[in-house]
């Protein structure tokens, strides 16, 4: 039987397109990945856009007819059959070695999960991660196209990210996928890792910090945990990719470790009416203590090797917010020792932006001013309102409440969504502190 018992009477409504739209969230990943593996890596633009024919019609068969039994299979099938014919159109089309309609029954399957981080990294994912890491391309094209293959990112969501335009994002990608015809997709092996295991973690981390934007810019309790779905499925694969035998190294483990102690945050960091609570006024006991000393054990773990990378010492900020009894108690000398080893490896504008926030916390707002006053002007769109919110803060550690007031101000206006703004005014009331956003 294909479908589960359909949903008639009511026609289209809020619940049933909402199971459907979270379904094809889980499952679009895993289709995407099987079929880039069927019709090979040349054709990985025709995967990706026969995915999202399949997700339209997804989205007007199900609400009508309900979910069917197994919707990776049934996304699998139509998408599959939707490139297909663009090969026939096209006239490149050849037998798959799939073609026979048995093989729907060979799409991969995950297993059920016990618990929100269980279940196996699917080969075919980790193929597609791989692969669209490739040396040939920039880091950042690597980045981009992993991000839009994997996690199946919309232009418009993954530019801020990137600190880029949508056009030149779609510049990038079109080069990218130029420059990777004829691929096969595969899981790297030996010599050939290393090249691409800094953009796979840094496409991971990206991932996490869109469920992370994402949430809290819902409007609603039940969505906002909805929207965290990209945080939950970066750091099941973070975490398969640290123990996979291919793939384990230090810096894998670190980045298991950051993205775990972040999601151990994730539970205090909306509140019942769907805002971004800041760091210092998150209940400290709604925080998961199970994530928590999985990210220690998986920090304890990166310690094994003889190299320090930016995953480490984001490691280490993030557990020294998690050891932290409260805000008030936070070590923040070793944050700020922390962020010197991070902007001497990267001089970016995250960092940089960090560790002025830490150097302000710990004490020396007036040497964190001059550095906020001297990144406001390069700082990227994306970090303008939290660089304006750290300038507020300074001033006020400082003792100028006129100045911070002026920043505080601009900090709210700058703010790129109605949430951010609303969190900005919450994170810069008096007495309340800035957040750190250069961990993730």
């Amino acid at each position: 039987m294909d479908r589960a018992a359909p949903h008639r009477g009511g026609g289209l409504n809020d619940a049933a397109r909402a199971a459907a739209t979270a379904a094809l969230g889980r499952e679009r990943r895993r289709v995407v990945a099987h079929l880039a593996r069927s019709l090979g890596l040349a054709h990985l633009a025709l995967a990706e856009d026969a995915v999202q024919t399949a997700t339209l019609r997804a989205l007007e068969r199900w609400p009508v007819d309900g979910l069917p039994d197994a919707p990776a299979a049934w996304l699998y099938r139509v998408a599959r059959h939707a490139a297909i014919d663009q090969l026939r159109v096209d006239g490149r089309h050849q037998p798959l070695p799939d073609d026979d309609t048995a093989a729907e029954a060979t799409l991969p399957h995950t297993p059920a999960p016990a618990g929100r981080l269980a279940g196996e990294l699917d080969d075919d994912e980790l193929a597609l991660l791989f692969a669209a890491c490739h040396p040939a391309l920039p880091p950042a094209s690597q980045v981009a196209l992993a991000l839009r293959t994997l996690g199946g990112f919309e232009l418009a969501t993954l530019a801020p990210l990137l600190f880029t335009t949508e056009a030149a994002l779609a510049q990038r990608l079109a080069r990218a996928r130029t420059l990777l015809a004829g691929q096969r997709l595969a899981v790297p092996a030996g010599h050939e890792l290393p090249p691409r295991r800094e953009a796979v973690l840094t496409t991971l981390a990206l991932m996490f910090h869109h469920g992370q934007l994402a949430s809290g810019r819902q409007g609603e309790l039940p969505a906002a945990h909805e929207a965290m779905a990209p945080c939950w499925e970066a750091v099941r694969l973070a975490r398969a990719v640290a123990a996979h035998p291919a793939t384990a190294s230090a810096e894998a483990d670190a980045l298991a470790a950051l993205l775990l102690l972040h999601g151990a945050r994730l539970t205090g960091r909306i509140d019942h009416h769907g805002d971004i609570v800041p760091l210092a006024g998150q209940p400290r006991d709604r925080w998961d203590a199970g994530l928590l000393r999985l990210g220690f054990a998986h920090l304890q773990a990166s310690q094994r090797g003889d190299r320090l990378t930016r995953w480490h010492l984001q490691a280490g900020i993030a557990g020294e917010h998690a050891l932290a009894p409260d805000h008030a108690g936070t070590h923040w000398p070793a944050i700020v020792g922390y962020y010197a080893q991070l902007v001497a490896l990267d001089d970016s504008a995250g960092p940089r932006l960090g560790q002025a926030i830490a150097l302000a916390e710990a004490g020396a707002a007036d040497d964190a001013r001059q550095r906020l006053l001297a990144l406001l002007p390069q700082v990227p769109a994306a970090l303008r309102a939290h660089t304006l919110a750290a300038l507020a803060r300074a001033c006020e550690r400082a003792g100028d409440v006129a100045e911070a007031a002026r920043w505080r101000d601009q900090a709210i206006a700058a703010a790129p969504h109605p949430a951010d703004a609303r969190m900005m005014a919450r994170m810069l009331a008096p007495g309340a502190a800035v957040d750190t956003p250069g961990s993730v």
